[in-house]
């Protein structure tokens, strides 16, 4: 059953082609849980079969890890909505913002550049750098230069994952299982740890 609905969800993104990469980059670089993995094997395979350039499926990626990380930039810096508000009360917003406190004080604005390469931290670095007041040029920047760097090492391995796909059919039903396992479970876990702050804080 995992199987079938990560395969069905490849397939969907999948089927609107590049759109669909862009979008899978776009979702998760606002702090939407969609992994991206799936937009990369896209645009790869898209590369694979001679649809588009790898330059262009570069560009496209790398405007979808921006463009996300802009508007997420842009509620944090800006937004001063009932939903901007309830976000920056979220633990997770109020922890990544610590964590990222303490390595701006490290790294300075480098840091922008660093969280472009780590998963936990990468949806929500944007909106903590906008109502941190993080100054709009540095920030675009470093997004920029990580966001591409990421994403020539994300094609590269996604190429790889379909090498090996086509070479060993066997194995398509548990690289799909351990696959979907892991996203679930991740899913479950960030349920289950959301209800869990709740009941504690008597929501």
């Amino acid at each position: 059953m995992i199987e079938n609905l990560i395969l069905t969800i490849f397939h969907f993104f999948r089927g609107l082609g590049i759109t669909g990469m862009f979008l899978s980059m776009f979702t998760e670089n606002i702090g939407i849980p969609l992994p991206t993995e799936i937009g990369y094997l896209v645009g790869q395979e898209l590369v694979n079969l001679g649809k588009y350039h790898y330059w262009l499926i570069l560009l496209v990626t790398t405007a979808g890890h921006v463009g996300g990380s802009l508007v997420s930039y842009g509620l944090g810096r800006w937004g001063d909505s009932a939903v901007s508000r309830k976000i920056r009360q979220q633990k997770r917003i109020i922890k990544v913002h610590e964590r990222l406190s303490k390595w701006y004080q490290k790294y300075g604005n480098l840091t922008i550049f660093l969280t472009r390469f780590v998963g936990y931290v990468r949806p929500w670095s944007s909106y903590v750098a906008g109502f941190a007041g993080v100054r709009f040029w540095p920030f675009f920047i470093y997004t920029l230069i990580g966001s591409i760097i990421f994403n020539i090492f994300n094609l590269y391995f996604a190429n790889v994952f379909i090498l090996i796909w086509r070479r060993y059919v066997i194995l398509h039903l548990l690289i799909v299982s351990v696959i979907g396992l892991i996203f679930f479970a991740f899913i479950i876990y960030e349920l289950l740890k959301g209800l869990l702050d709740r009941f504690r804080s008597g929501v």
